[in-house]
């Protein structure tokens, strides 16, 4: 991106989306910060629709309440798209709902404001369209801002309302977001203010449960919404008030004719019902403050007298008869912890986790070994992905809570089951148990930072993983998640300085040196890749380390040594759906396609118990679609394809392998555009040509046109 746009000098990136890049930047004539939003290629097609959109930006500029973001203005330059909007200073709604529900005064004021934004802009018949926590501002002094009315507004009117369910599936957020989408804007029907109403109840509801009140992805969402019925908010959180319920459940009518008629009304019954509640509030405060007050007594005494949340739970234990110190179960349970001290070595976990079945054998009722067993069950599954040993995870940790609910390490075990489940909300419930019991548990806040980083919160993931490693600086557990996070995000550098710090901590651990290998490749230097495989090899023959040395040989075209290594792998580990993808495509360049088809059917196989799981991951749809896709099997690839390309929009991961799927299912036209899509969203034209999968693309006149525009926007941006 250019130093300027017009007038408005690029300070830093602040946000990206479905909608396009935005940037803070500096309004050099007016002297202020501005947000400033790059709409996508292709959204302004030609000269009058530009026009046109000037003079809507223009009329926008008039909607001059203190809870919207002002629109400034709409200008292009040197083909660049963009819409100027106030700059707002604070954190996202959706941000603050990552950590779980608001309490009922905070959810009363923000959704009283939230709805006089509303309702101001309906009175000038603007509808927003596309409401939703992300779309909603916090200012330092809890003023709370919608943003993007400029966007949904301007950008509707290239979208046909009869088109609404393949728009989505396209690019999200031109006419909603899925899971805040009004019944009516599912089915194109005619829309007015009650469609904001309804994404409005769909906020509130979060604010209020820490969810959302529709789960699932692509056509099991849309089901939801139109069929059924969120659980009672009430229900899922008993401390808020059964008339803000009601308010919330009258917002999520599915006939808009049941619902609120207008968002003035909300503001008033939201104030209205909170004040009834104020006069209880006053007449139990005297017996509250009493409460209160004996609490902090004894959480005194118990810090004065030492007491541990680990200590009273082996007192207990010890109270009953069972687990005493220097009883066998509780030998077995230390020498198992010792070593879970270096789960990575294989022999050392099998060990762990025979020692701690022999304490749980002998005595029934030790929940530190159930939990332990939990927690090294879930080391097995991170060694060998193999699915089984999650369900093992979780039923070793509810006998544990069943037995004693004050140990913290259970709940971290069951966080990490959640969201390896793609149960979010969950995960995040176990974490709070967790931190509740013991605020500065390591162990709790890496498992908060994996949800966060699932749930795309990547500044917050990263804060949380380095407060993690910083509390257990001697510990090489912290150190090797953040790198594995760094990782993930593409930031290679950062990644090998923490897979480094982890050989400072241990310096024969096989995992960090296939880590290393893995990220020296991603950073071309193929002699340090190669070395550090092989060394992690020499160390241990891990699953891991046949993997990455597999995906090294595969990606310098080396395809029988990646057939061999990778083979490896599945010997030790035949579980995991991406190496039997890794050997399918390696077969698929050797030109043997039984062998192919066989390691694909595997890997369908195994990625579909993973989806009847449930996680809500595009990347997995996306995968699943492509293996359909491979077979012809056209009604289950697109649904899974729309319902990926809906969740993740701008991944190029999923554009590339959405674009494949649709060249198998023989709409080339369609291919090409989601190809193009993933060039501009950071796929590159070498990832393209070493995917067998997308050499019949390749070799379509059209896409050479596309490859080199794309080289020469490269070369420009350079």
């Amino acid at each position: 991106m250019q130093a300027t746009l017009s007038h408005y000098r690029i300070l830093e990136q602040i946000g990206a989306g479905g909608m396009g890049v935005v940037y803070r930047a500096r309004d050099e004539h007016l002297g202020r910060d501005v947000a400033l939003k790059v709409l996508p290629t292709g959204t302004v097609p030609d000269a009058s629709t530009r026009r046109r959109f000037h003079k809507e930006a223009i009329a926008l500029s008039k909607l001059n309440h203190p809870n919207i973001a002002t629109v400034h203005d709409f200008d292009t330059q040197d083909g660049v798209d963009f819409l100027v909007e106030e700059y707002i200073d604070g954190l996202s709604l959706d941000t603050m709902l990552a950590a779980g529900a608001l309490p009922e005064r905070e959810i009363v004021d923000l959704g009283s404001q939230m709805a006089e934004g509303l309702a101001a802009a309906h009175e000038q018949g603007v509808i927003h369209r596309d409401l939703k926590p992300g779309n909603m501002r916090i200012t330092p002094s809890a003023r709370l801002k919608i943003l993007d009315f400029g966007l949904a507004t301007i950008l509707r009117q290239e979208a046909s309302p009869t088109a609404v369910t393949e728009t989505l599936s396209r690019t999200e957020g031109l006419v909603g977001t899925l899971p805040y989408m009004s019944p009516e804007q599912l089915l194109g029907g005619k829309l007015d203010e009650r469609t904001d109403i309804w994404s409005a109840g769909c906020v509130l509801y979060e604010m209020a449960t820490g969810r959302r009140p529709f789960l699932g992805s692509g056509p099991a969402l849309t089901e939801a919404i139109l069929h059924e019925n969120p659980p009672a908010v009430s229900k899922l959180n008993p401390k808020i008030d059964a008339r803000l319920d009601g308010v919330i459940q009258r917002c999520l009518e599915k006939d808009a004719a049941n619902r609120y008629y207008s968002a003035k009304r909300i503001a008033a019954d939201l104030r209205r019902r909170s004040a009834r509640n104020i006069g209880e509030r006053r007449a139990s405060q005297k017996k509250h403050a009493i409460i209160a007050l004996i609490i902090a007594l004894v959480a005194v005494f118990a810090v004065i007298a030492g007491k541990r949340i680990l200590d009273r739970s082996l007192t207990r234990q010890q109270q009953s008869g069972t687990a005493a110190v220097g009883s066998a179960p509780y030998e077995a349970y230390l020498a198992g912890m010792k070593q879970m001290d270096r789960w990575d070595k294989a022999a050392n976990l099998d060990s762990a986790i025979v020692l701690f079945g022999k304490a749980v054998k002998a005595d029934p009722a030790f929940a530190l070994g159930f939990s332990a067993l939990g927690e090294a069950h879930w080391a097995k599954y991170r060694l060998e992905k193999d699915t089984r040993w999650i369900d093992e995870a979780e039923k070793d940790c509810r006998r544990a809570s069943e037995l004693n609910n004050q140990v913290p390490a259970i709940y971290v075990t069951l966080s990490r089951v959640h969201n390896g489940r793609g149960q979010f909300d969950l995960a995040l419930e176990e974490i709070e148990k967790a931190l509740e019991l013991e605020p500065l548990n390591a162990d709790a806040l890496l498992a908060q930072a994996a949800v966060f980083a699932s749930m795309g919160q990547l500044d917050r993931a990263e804060e949380t993983y380095q407060r993690a490693a910083t509390l257990q600086p001697h510990q090489w557990g912290g150190f090797y998640e953040l790198g594995v996070f760094y990782y993930r995000q593409k930031r290679y550098r950062d990644a090998v300085t923490a897979f480094e710090r982890v050989l400072n901590i241990t310096p024969d651990n096989a995992m960090a040196y296939a880590a290393l290998g893995g990220v020296h490749e991603k950073l071309g230097r193929d002699a340090e890749a190669e070395s550090y495989l092989k060394r992690s090899l020499e160390l241990q023959p891990t699953y891991a380390g046949y993997t990455n040395l597999g995906v090294w040989y595969y990606r310098r075209q080396r395809w029988a040594e990646s057939v061999t290594m990778t083979r490896r792998a599945l010997e030790i580990n035949g579980s995991d759906w991406r190496a039997w993808s890794n050997l399918g495509l390696a077969y698929e360049w050797l030109k043997q396609k039984d062998a192919a088809d066989e390691a694909f059917r595997n890997e369908l196989s195994r990625l579909q118990k993973i989806a009847d799981a449930g996680p809500d991951d595009a990347e997995l749809q996306v995968e699943l679609g492509l293996l359909h896709s491979r077979w012809k099997r056209r009604e289950k690839a697109v649904p899974l394809i729309q319902a990926a390309l809906a969740r993740a929009p701008d991944n190029a991961d999923v554009l590339a392998a959405a674009g494949e799927a649709y060249d198998n299912l023989g709409d080339r036209d369609r291919a090409l555009e989601l190809v193009r899509q993933a060039l501009e969203h950071g796929w590159t034209l070498a990832q393209l040509e070493n995917d067998p999968g997308q050499q019949k693309l390749l070799q379509d006149s059209r896409f050479r046109e596309i490859a080199a525009k794309h080289r020469n926007n490269s070369q420009n941006e350079q």
